[in-house]
């Protein structure tokens, strides 16, 4: 029997101190009770460190790092496998593995992920020698994320020569779908290779990505016999019975004949743990319905966000609408009432209704709650320029002003409190535009920057099923940004139901106008979306940072240049 002890942490970039003494809490709680302590990828640096790993002092202290921590497990007998920033004369994304104050080896990270958000291969060498182990006659084999998706890749090769565990870290971040794909291959990996498959996730948010964890624990069956919490730290100890996977191999003719015609590898070390320890069953964690994974998604976003970077609280505009109330209750959930402003700025074109909604919001969360009227500052600004260009008529630029006044009231707060702001722009917004720069896109965070409309509705729904807090008019009013009299979203865009399709067709499966058309949608709408995709570029790059849950979303996915003269 083999104890497995998968460290399933949140950990914050660039705290090198901070992630050292989570490790060592980890290894002093779990060592009595563990063979093998297991941390997720890049722990000691945070995950992803980026330019940081350009920067020699930076690496410095990691190694420093690592020799103390090698230093201060001296006394426990397990070994412990760290993911970490590993130079030596190069630099590798590596796992470094300890055991009672030794260094018996550094597995470095094969496939380097350089698509979507990741840019391994900025920073990172490729590793090219796996790494076998013998723990008290087993045989363990180590990969790291990427590694993993690859079926004939390192693992396969410690496999068929003789490992009956796979032991891989990741900081394999979130999206809508994601885990279930995950969690198929990985049964596919652990069946192939008759094999108890490790698999340990980060978990945690770092600016535009979100970690679920959901570690996992599955035996040479496929059989998934612990699964780590969602969205929250997770440590938990597994006892594998590892004569399951020396029975299943004498009837598996196909992992006969292909461990005959590899050419074997040797274990690097070997290790001999002599305490006895107790049988600790896997635990499996629920899996979590599609608006409540989204919704837990988005409030850890939101809280590490705010406290990684020391903010004590956060403000929003509260407009009555659909899109800033759901952005109240994830900050709220996220960070407690205590920690929560909300702001109603009335112009001359807001409705009593809206009032009376965004009021009961904030009543109903238990928020603070303040009403700075525009209009006003509103009117001095139009009187301001009638010296240089006389009576000018209303049009677009008024609207957009009154925006931007908002915002300017936000960051007012902002700069003289501390607090962060929330953006309430969602996706569909964002793609076409239909959001003032400097003005309601502004802020330090926008929470729901990757959730189209027709989703917005789906996850405020979600929230009142807990407890009806957004009140229901908010859910049946027609949308409006109440800049004009009697304003609606649809009186310039397409029904958000169509929109959205298009959207998602276009920028997630990217597909071209034409083949938009052909799926049923009217031409006008799809040719008019993409323009105005292409025409709002400018406006995307300059907007705040938020958390990725679609699978391209508009941050490190979407690189489109400004300046582009292809029209579609």
């Amino acid at each position: 029997m083999l104890n497995v002890t998968v460290a399933q942490l949140n950990f914050a970039v660039g705290d090198i101190e901070g992630n050292l003494k989570k490790i060592l809490q980890v290894v002093k709680e779990f060592h009595k009770e563990a063979h093998v302590i297991l941390f997720p990828e890049l722990a000691l640096s945070g995950y992803p460190p980026e330019d940081l790993l350009l920067q020699k002092h930076f690496l410095s202290e990691i190694h420093k790092a690592l020799k103390e921590l090698i230093y201060k497990t001296k006394n426990y007998d397990c070994l412990i496998g760290v993911g970490t920033p590993f130079y030596e004369s190069d630099l590798y994304n590596a796992l470094a593995l300890i055991y009672k104050g030794k260094p018996l080896g550094v597995y470095k990270k094969h496939f380097l992920p350089n698509y979507s958000v990741f840019d391994e291969k900025r920073y990172f060498r490729s590793g090219e020698e796996p790494l076998l182990a013998e723990l008290n006659g087993y045989k363990l084999t180590f990969s790291i994320c990427e590694d993993i998706w690859y079926p004939d890749g390192v693992e396969r090769l410690g496999a068929l020569s003789g490992a009956q565990v796979i032991l891989n870290v990741n900081a394999s971040p979130y999206h809508i779908g994601k885990y279930e794909y995950k969690e198929a291959f990985l049964k596919a990996r652990a069946e192939d290779n008759n094999a108890f498959v490790i698999y340990v996730n980060l978990v945690g948010g770092q600016d535009e990505l979100v970690f679920d964890g959901r570690s996992l624990v599955i035996d040479p069956k496929g059989n998934i016999i612990a699964r780590g919490k969602a969205f929250e730290e997770d440590v938990f100890t597994v006892s594998l019975e590892l004569e399951k996977v020396n029975r299943s191999r004498l009837t598996d003719l196909r992992w006969r004949e292909a461990s005959q015609k590899v050419e074997k590898i040797s274990p690097s070390f070997s290790v001999s743990i002599q305490k006895e320890t107790p049988y600790k069953e896997g635990k499996v964690e629920d899996k979590l319905t599609g608006e409540e994974e989204i919704y837990k998604a988005l409030t850890l976003a939101v809280k590490d966000y705010t406290e990684k970077n020391g903010f004590k609280k956060v403000v929003l505009g509260l407009s009555g609408g659909i899109d800033s109330s759901l952005v109240a209750c994830i900050a709220t959930d996220a960070l407690g009432k205590e920690r929560v402003v909300g702001v109603y700025m009335p112009s001359e074109f807001s409705s009593k209704e809206s009032y009376e909604d965004a009021s009961e919001l904030a009543k109903n969360l238990g928020i603070e709650f303040h009403v700075i009227p525009i209009t006003e500052t509103f009117k001095a600004y139009r009187r301001g320029f009638e010296k240089e260009f006389c009576e000018l008529s209303f049009d677009v630029a008024d609207e957009n002003i009154q925006a931007r006044i908002r915002a300017n009231i936000l960051f007012y707060l902002s700069n003289k409190f501390g607090y962060l702001v929330l953006s309430t722009s969602n996706k569909s917004e964002s793609a076409v535009g239909y959001t003032t720069i400097y003005g309601d896109m502004s802020g330090g965070f926008a929470p729901i920057k990757d959730v189209y409309k027709t989703f917005v509705y789906r996850l405020a729904e979600y929230r009142n099923s807990i407890s009806k807090v957004i009140p229901e008019r908010v859910f049946k009013k027609p949308p409006s940004a109440e800049l004009r009299p009697n304003q609606t979203d649809q009186d310039t865009l397409p029904p958000y139901e169509e929109l959205d399709k298009i959207l998602r067709l276009y920028i997630e499966e990217v597909l071209s106008p034409e083949e938009i058309v052909k799926q049923g949608f009217p031409k006008e709408d799809v040719y008019r979306t993409i323009y105005m995709i292409r025409k709002a570029e400018y406006k995307r790059k300059q907007a705040p940072v938020g958390p990725k849950i679609t699978e391209r979303a508009f941050g490190k996915d979407w690189r489109m240049p400004i300046t582009n003269k292809f029209r579609f």
